[in-house]
């Protein structure tokens, strides 16, 4: 009979050593923290719309290439009509940004012309235009809200 002697016998790591745990650890922290600042899309800009009678009816939030709408108050358009979101600049020609979301909250998405427009001071303007939007390239309606556009 053999004797097994106490030295023969290797004796491995397990393969969750604690080196390799906080090796991990940091990689995920790492991994983590480089995913955040990828990702961060911060609000550029806001402004809260109102009516003609001064009542708030939505919020605005500017992030670099879209703009998300938040209603305040619910006002939906006729049927055959749809709002329309204009960026009006100091020199005062009104840039269309987009169609407000029939349920009033929502993305809109912004061009470059569109991005570099509201990268200054604007005032932003909803008209009532008909479906579909101005088909002039410019306001024909009737303004529903109006808001500054203010950078944060």
């Amino acid at each position: 009979m053999t004797a097994i002697h106490p030295q023969a016998i290797e004796h491995k790591p397990a393969f969750w050593s604690r080196p390799r745990l906080f090796i991990g650890a940091c990689a995920v922290v790492v991994a983590g923290i480089g995913g955040a600042l990828y990702t961060h899309d911060s609000v550029k800009s806001a402004a809260t719309l109102v009516t003609t009678t001064q009542q708030p009816a939505a919020q605005i939030m500017a992030h670099k290439d879209y703009l998300e709408v938040q209603p305040i108050a619910a006002t939906a358009p006729a049927p055959d009509q749809s709002l329309e979101l204009w960026a009006i600049p100091k020199d005062g020609t009104p840039v269309s940004l987009g169609l407000l979301p029939e349920d009033g909250k929502g993305i809109i998405g912004l061009n470059p012309r569109q991005q570099e427009t509201i990268s200054k001071p604007v005032e932003l303007m909803v008209s009532s235009e008909t479906k579909g939007g101005s088909i002039s390239k410019q306001p024909t309606g009737p303004t529903v809200y109006q808001g500054a556009l203010a950078t944060r």
